[in-house]
């Protein structure tokens, strides 16, 4: 018969700004210790059992105290009892090993993957080690007792503020060891937990740690075969959450049914100001219940629903909302079937809301007569806040280019995106720089990092030689959990070394970034 996985027992650290007391250390140590021991009593196969200690091995007195008796020690000649008892100490003193206190985690990780069986990931032990705020352990395949081992770590861990496990297989086993970890954990403020399976008994283990949790910020829950009946299990501690800022919630199997209690949710959370519900399965009629809850949510600034099923009436829907909100900033209603009376409408919201700057509505039912009366609407708003229109893969005539061009005169600051957007093509319409993407993600992190392009430099200058070769470039970039490509950091690379001698410098960064960051 198999034995189920033993279950996550958590040492209760006390988080302190500052030291921790030799009493506390010793504390969470010994808890460590005893998650070790719970994990199973069967030894590693790649572990032998080590044999029973003797009693000579154990007769040892602690370090600190004294010995029981006295009568079994020889007392030389001439020496008093306190100085027998002083000598004594010393010696236990000298030979003694102390251990540091684990406040890294490393060392519980690798002890906890011997008692697993499982092999530690070296990436991960250096991550551990390392003085950094991201512990990215994304496609890793670690599976349930993976994440338990590096769950265990971070319990004692207070260094690490951002974890990304995606794509691990952990299911929802492993979802309740990080489940756990961060009921213990305050630390810990973005998490990753996309493509892992979690399923129904997953997304209750989410549940209560939303519930629990209140300092996490950004949750990535995208992916994990979520059904209508697991709705609730999320956007119930959702409403009530102060903290959480971002939800990603795409990919999984949300429709109408789930919409009731995402409605609930996103109209009585005060604190989010993204939420990502593309990749679903959402239609006409929980469309217009999302947009119900977004008409009555007064901080979500970005809301994405792309690739459902929202057709003319979601669209009016969202129209009708727009003409209300003075909150969203970017609205991506793509590949949502939607036809030229839901274009009309939601273009025409614009005449009255006066904060949308986005709006993204390609890969839709749009002909050339929809496209060219929604630039006619835009062209009769004086007061237009919006800069982005993305009509990203709607194929228009050569007559619309001068229709834009018109809209240009009137509205210098829009930008108008039709037309192939991907290299393939011949009717590429809008040119595609690799390096200019690339510093939009790098301005994008710092922007939400709140740090400046110099700051994020000296991170990767470890010696402060005021220079970094291209592979330390290439690792710091990695450790900040930048999205970039290769190519485009090979790109970047090119730019930045303007002198080719295989080394970034300061003011080479300064040079090349001063009119893109």
């Amino acid at each position: 018969m198999t034995t189920a996985p033993p279950i996550l027992r958590q040492p209760h650290v006390q988080r302190v700004s500052s030291g921790r007391s030799s009493a506390h250390t010793r504390s969470s140590q010994r808890a460590c210790h005893e998650d070790i021991q719970a994990l199973g009593s069967t030894p590693c196969a790649s572990t032998p059992s080590q044999p029973a200690p003797t009693p000579s091995q154990n007769s040892r007195t602690p370090v600190g105290s004294r010995p029981l008796s006295l009568e079994s020690k020889k007392v030389p000649q001439g020496m008093p009892g306190n100085e027998v008892e002083d000598d004594l100490e010393t010696e236990l003193d000298l030979n003694e090993k102390l251990h540091s206190y684990d406040d890294t985690g490393t060392r519980t990780y690798e002890r906890a993957c011997r008692k697993l069986g499982i092999i530690p990931s070296s990436n991960c032990v250096k991550k551990l080690g390392r003085a950094t705020e991201l512990l990215d352990l994304q496609y890793y395949g670690m599976g349930a007792r993976g994440a338990m081992a590096v769950s265990m770590a971070l319990v004692i861990n207070d260094r690490i503020s951002s974890v990304n496990m995606s794509g691990n297989d952990m299911g929802p086993m492993g979802m309740m060891y990080i489940q756990r970890m961060m009921q213990e954990n305050n630390n810990i403020v973005e998490l990753n937990v996309s493509e892992n399976s979690l399923g129904t008994e997953g997304a209750r283990h989410l549940g209560e740690l939303l519930r629990v949790n209140k300092v996490i910020r950004h949750l990535n829950a995208s992916g994990n075969d979520f059904s209508d009946s697991d709705a609730q299990l999320i956007a119930k501690p959702v409403e009530g959450h102060t903290g959480l800022l971002r939800l990603n919630l795409s990919h999984n199997a949300f429709g109408d049914a789930a919409a009731e209690a995402l409605q609930q949710m996103i109209a009585e959370n005060s604190s989010l100001q993204e939420l990502d519900l593309s990749w679903n399965h959402f239609r006409g009629a929980g469309a217009i219940q999302l947009a119900q809850g977004l008409s009555e949510n007064v901080n979500i600034k970005v809301f994405n629903v792309s690739w459902n099923g929202f057709d003319d009436d979601g669209a009016i829907a969202l129209a009708s909302c727009l003409k209300n909100n003075s909150v969203v900033v970017d609205l991506d209603l793509a590949c949502n079937r939607v036809g030229q009376i839901g274009v009309l409408e939601l273009v025409s919201a614009l005449k009255v809301n006066d904060t949308l700057e986005t709006l993204r509505i390609g890969k839709n039912n749009i002909s050339d007569e929809c496209a060219g009366a929604a630039l006619e609407i835009l062209k009769r708003t004086d007061t237009l806040k919006l800069t982005k229109l993305d009509m990203s893969d709607v194929i228009l005539s050569s007559r619309f280019a001068d229709l834009v061009s018109e809209l240009y005169d009137i509205h210098p600051e829009l930008d108008v995106v039709y037309g192939y957007t991907d290299s393939y093509g011949k009717r590429k319409m809008k040119g595609y720089d690799i390096v200019e993407e690339a510093m939009h993600v790098i301005s994008t992190y710092l922007r939400d990092k709140d740090i400046t392009i110099v700051e994020l430099f000296s991170r990767f200058d470890a010696d402060g030689s005021m220079s970094v070769t291209h592979e330390e470039f290439k690792e710091g970039l990695k450790d900040a959990g930048i999205p970039l490509t290769d190519l485009q950091v090979e790109e970047i690379i090119k730019q930045l070394d303007m002198d080719g001698d295989g080394e970034i410098d300061f003011s080479e960064l300064v040079i090349s970034t001063k009119n893109v960051l």
